[in-house]
């Protein structure tokens, strides 16, 4: 069967409590320059307050999309802006007193733009005015929204842009702290230096569990170094770790420094083989798309049908919840894990993960195959479906 972890049959232990480190300006400018951030509203309504978040989302170095300045288009103008709702990585939404001219849905275009952000799994931000005299379609759009996302209420329009350009910023912290798993250690790093055969990891922990692991992971006298997958940033590595150096900064946290040595990864023979006519690509992504989407496996029930069969990995995320602001790149950390660090990819390309809706979520992720052979091409694979979180 494909290897795991060594750690594979350990609870996963995370750490709960950390939080994103501020990064630097420079650091939000780059994570922020092929960003795009969709704001979406009743345009003749809220004008000024359209501008204000678009100048919150450049301030931090995001493109803001506004359909005022879309220009002239050939497409139907219902297709135009849900396709650039659908290329923008930010769905930015404000609330005022009106819903909207109806569209041919019955949906306004505001509520149309909101649904498809989710239907695309983007991460979603929205505001709304303290109108009193709200509209009842509109109201209830807030009551749906709110069934999902915290909805904070800004007074004015400069309100509304210090808050936008502080949840971009806030966003961009989330992304930036990379989350990391050792073995079964799941915690936030501050930095991760990847220098080809050693990896230097810097991490505050809060949680006592993951710490004693992570400390207990440089072994003793008898057995110096554990040997583990070590997977971040959508990259998995198998290492041997080097050192591990602790400093208490306060009671409830400590500082580690780990020293992590590279090591050639154990091979499965059972990724190079084919099955009726299936490559080993098109085996992993079949697995996945039965353990990911519950779509059924045609090989299942075949000679050699196990060469499909692929564990869970989001099963430690529904047996042990955690909250909403972490499940989504906790859901990638674990995804990554499974596929580069058992060589079935080479890494993981892009990754979109919705909120809870009627118990399940929207997920779109693509990944990079692994080479076998020196002179095979890398491709890019992609599945999307709704999965159980």
């Amino acid at each position: 069967m494909p290897r795991q972890s060594d750690n594979k049959s350990d609870p996963l232990l995370i750490d709960r409590a950390a939080a994103a480190e501020l990064p630097s300006a420079d650091e939000v400018r780059e994570w922020a320059r092929e960003k795009r951030a969709f704001i979406s509203s009743v345009m003749t309504e809220l004008a000024e307050e359209r501008q204000a978040a678009a100048a919150g989302i450049r301030a931090v170095g995001l493109r803001a999309v506004l359909f005022e300045e879309f220009g002239g288009r050939d497409a139907d103008p219902e297709e135009a802006y849900l396709a650039e709702v659908e290329g923008s990585d930010i769905y930015v939404g404000i609330m005022g007193r009106r819903y909207g001219k109806p569209l041919k849905t019955r949906f306004s275009a505001t509520h149309a733009e909101y649904l498809h952000a989710e239907k695309h799994a983007l991460r979603i931000a929205v505001w709304t005015s303290a109108a009193a005299d709200r509209e009842g379609h509109e109201q209830s759009f807030l009551d749906e929204i709110r069934t999902f996302h915290v909805v904070p209420e800004f007074r004015t329009v400069a309100d509304l842009q210090r808050q936008v350009e502080d949840r971009m910023r806030a966003i961009a912290a989330e992304d930036l702290a990379p989350w990391c798993k050792l073995g079964n250690a799941v915690f936030r790093a501050m930095e991760v230096e990847d220098r080809g055969e050693v990896i230097n990891v810097t991490a505050r922990v809060k949680d006592n569990t993951v710490a004693q692991a992570l400390e207990a992971a440089r072994g003793d006298r008898w057995n110096r170094g554990t040997k583990a997958q070590f997977t971040w940033s959508g990259r998995s590595k198998y290492v041997k770790v080097a050192g591990v150096h602790v400093t208490t900064t306060t009671a409830r946290s400590k500082m580690f420094r780990l020293e992590l040595e590279v090591e050639e990864s154990p091979q499965d023979a059972f990724l190079e083989i084919g099955v009726r006519g299936m490559t080993p690509d098109d085996l992993i992504e079949r697995g996945l798309r039965t353990v990911l989407f519950g779509e059924s496996n045609p090989l299942a029930d075949q000679p050699m049908g196990f060469a499909t069969e692929i564990d869970d990995p989001l099963r430690p995320l529904r047996e042990s919840p955690v909250s909403e602001e972490i499940i989504r790149p906790l859901s990638e950390l674990l995804l990554t894990d499974l596929l580069v660090g058992t060589g079935r990819a080479r890494s993981i390309h892009t990754f979109r993960l919705g909120v809870a809706i009627r118990g399940r979520r929207s997920l779109t992720f693509a990944w990079e195959t692994a080479s076998r052979f020196s002179n095979e091409p890398v491709t890019l694979r992609s599945i999307s479906g709704d999965v159980h979180i």
